[in-house]
């Protein structure tokens, strides 16, 4: 008999442990949660690949999906307890009585086989809520496999996004952009969450016309997708039917007159009734308040009939509509005069960040602690698609700096590859000939990138934005007084630095002179550009790469400025030699920056020579990427050994292990004692609590 009033999720949570230990023939469990598509094949394989109790893995997967298949979890658990659960009264707790504490209610998304006899129209329900909670997993799944043979097992979670009414900072025109100092410059990119707005409100409210507005990549899909989430999720008659068309078939629908009926939208191009068509039709036509339909990814042309009297109320007058369109769509001849409730979508704020990078890396990630004290790599992740790739390269690389790690420009490779592949869609196998088909889109925008760069301006103008150029990947409109002609750009200000690096490999004879501007008041934040130039004449981003500039380009720039590269930013002419020069300890750290993304031997040899193997970095701040660049040019010492000073330094636990990872490659380590003897203290702490953690793990 029911005697608790948990939700399943609180429910299946809680009796996580128990069901861990009891549950048996697993086999039986996963056949039903696959045959009801509760769980994806790629999820059954990857339980079935655990070593020994897979139960756990399945939990957690069944857990992090939510409440709807928690509930069908425990229906299954209910249907199949005879050959799941242990005979009645071996144990105690006993897991019989345990799920007979569960109120199973009547919710029409777990009916099982009571739903046999339902009508018509509470089938095709179920079976809508079947097809978010499918359209949901098959999107994330396709996310998790972006790069080849690699994925994270992980199943889709909404991490919270910043969702304001009003127009973003932003997107309005930054004609001051340069005249901020770096650090703030970073900072105003990463939003502030002023309405604390939610896609559960989005769905509740009254408002029958919701337009999604952002920039490519910010999180508008995220939004739709937990919409439908939740929609799964609630109770009652709100929202009875719902309907969710991608951009991919909306971009099919603008070009194609069918289907011409809204019968036709509905049922041909997303989900038709098993049973009892034209009752569920009359269903949906006479109570249309109880219908929500999402275009998500609306390209600004409603040439399609149908879909164009949805928008217009023509059909469905009472339905709830939501639009996901990026900043310049909502300009569009059609959507200007759609009325409606507009919700920008602006990102990640610091929170969220943590947040998800906890989520996806875990609090013992010493990278992921390199990534947050990182201020470019931080604000950059305020756009959920770059934070993914980030921790995506985070997740498949080292953490060592001795060991080949991820660099920054790698991140910033995968996102332009990934951004391109979004872009023309074709299959992983083929990227590479498609980048290289649009090799002149891509030269023209970073030559535009420079210049603009040049200009000290983040707007890059005359552009065409109206076509299907590559540049619709990585850029957004802003505000303008001309609003036929507004200006673009880049969605943070470092990945216009990486484009113009793009620009400086693909046309070197430009490098000397940036070099030269590095070296002026007036030119010295160029020098930004400089270590992803270093970054791309790596041998490892060479191979992803090569289909745009050649890697006898490649090695033919590297051979030849290198040096010059070094010497510049420690301020020395080329051919100089003092070995009584003291250098700048910022300058230092920039050249170890820039070595760490080259990830050349011989160029950090160089550096060691020109400095005489000393670094003094004493009275420093450190932060752990620092650290990390620091360590690296260290390790690539052979002979002489190399003299650190870390005197009076700040540096974090993370950074601190890493320098003592090298500490074979060092002549002599200058360092405060006390904060030595911390950092052992601490490590004696953290593996005290691992042992009593591990000690107390249920078996």
């Amino acid at each position: 008999m029911a005697s608790t009033e948990q939700s399943a999720l609180d429910f299946i949570t809680n009796g996580r442990s128990l069901l861990g230990e009891r549950l048996q023939n697993l086999s039986v469990v996963l056949k039903e949660l696959r045959s009801r598509e509760v769980l994806s094949q790629k999820e059954i394989n990857l339980i079935k690949s655990q070593k020994g109790n897979g139960y756990h893995t399945m939990l957690d997967l069944v857990i992090d999906k939510g409440e709807a298949t928690c509930y069908n979890l425990l229906k299954i658990l209910d249907y199949t307890r005879m050959q799941s659960f242990p005979p009645p009264g071996r144990y105690n707790p006993d897991l019989h009585h345990w799920l007979s504490c569960f109120p199973f209610g009547d919710d029409v998304l777990f009916q099982g086989d009571t739903c046999v006899d339902s009508d018509p129209c509470t089938k095709y329900q179920q079976s809508l809520k079947q097809r978010a909670l499918h359209i949901i997993q098959d999107k994330w799944s396709q996310s998790m496999h972006f790069l080849k043979s690699k994925t994270i097992s992980k199943t889709f979670r909404y991490i919270p996004l910043v969702l304001d009414t009003d127009v973003s900072d932003m997107t309005k025109i930054k004609n001051k952009a340069y005249k901020k100092s770096r650090s703030k410059k970073l900072k105003t990119y990463i939003p502030t969450d002023r309405k604390k707005l939610s896609p559960n409100q989005l769905l509740n409210n009254s408002e029958r016309k919701i337009l999604i507005v952002g920039k490519p990549g910010i999180g508008k899909t995220t939004v739709a997708q937990q919409v439908l989430k939740v929609w799964t999720e609630q109770e009652g008659q709100q929202g009875k039917y719902m309907f969710y068309f991608d951009e991919p078939q909306l971009r099919t629908l603008s070009c194609s007159s069918a289907p011409k009926s809204l019968r036709s939208l509905l049922f041909d191009m997303y989900l038709e009734p098993e049973h009892g068509t034209d009752e569920v039709f009359i269903d949906i036509e006479d109570n249309s308040d109880n219908v929500v339909i999402i275009f998500d990814g609306f390209v600004g042309v409603a040439c399609n009939e149908a879909v164009k009297s949805v928008m217009t109320k023509e059909f469905l007058n009472e339905a709830k509509i939501f639009i996901t369109c990026r900043t310049e769509a909502e300009t569009s001849e059609f959507l200007c005069d759609w009325a409606s409730y507009r919700v920008e979508v602006q990102g990640f704020n610091s929170n969220s960040i943590h947040e998800y990078f906890q989520w996806m890396l875990g609090s013992d990630s010493d990278s992921k602690c390199n990534a947050m004290n990182n201020p470019e790599l931080f604000s950059l992740c305020h756009v959920p698609m770059y934070a993914f790739i980030v921790v995506a390269c985070i997740s498949f690389s080292p953490s060592e700096a001795h060991n080949q790690p991820y660099t920054i420009t790698e991140m910033y490779v995968r996102i332009f590859r990934y951004c391109m592949q979004r872009h023309g869609n074709p299959d992983v196998e083929h990227l590479d000939k498609y980048i290289q088909d649009n090799k002149g889109d891509i030269r023209f925008l970073a030559t535009t990138s420079y210049q603009a760069l040049q200009a000290k301006t983040v707007n890059l103008t005359n552009l065409d934005f109206n076509g299907r150029n590559v540049q619709h990947a990585f850029l957004t409109s802003l505000s303008s007084k001309d609003p036929a002609n507004p200006p673009n750009a880049f969605l943070h200000n470092t990945m216009q630095e990486f484009w113009a690096a793009l620009f400086l490999l693909m046309v070197p004879d430009n490098i000397p002179n940036a070099l030269r501007q590095c070296r002026t008041e007036d030119g010295k934040y160029l020098k930004h550009i400089f270590p992803f130039l270093c970054g791309l004449l790596s041998e490892k981003i060479c191979q992803l790469i090569k289909c745009l500039i050649s890697e006898e380009q490649i090695r033919k720039v590297s051979k030849e400025y290198f040096v010059e590269i070094i010497d510049t930013f420690l301020h020395r002419d080329k051919g100089e030699e003092d070995s009584d020069a003291e250098f700048d300890v910022e300058d230092l750290l920039f050249v170890c920056q820039c070595l760490y993304e080259l990830q050349s031997p011989k160029a950090c040899s160089h550096f060691l020579h020109e400095i005489d193997h000393h670094l003094d970095l004493s009275e420093t701040d450190l932060d752990p990427q620092q650290c990390c660049t620091v360590s690296y040019v260290i390790s690539q010492a052979t002979f002489p050994k190399v003299q650190l000073d870390l005197t009076d330094c700040t540096v974090s636990d993370p950074g601190l292990k890493v320098f003592l990872g090298s500490l074979t490659k060092l002549k002599w380590l200058r360092f405060a004692i006390m904060q030595i003897i911390f950092w052992f203290y601490l490590q004696f702490i953290n593996e005290i609590s691992k042992t009593i953690k591990n000690t107390h793990k249920p078996r």
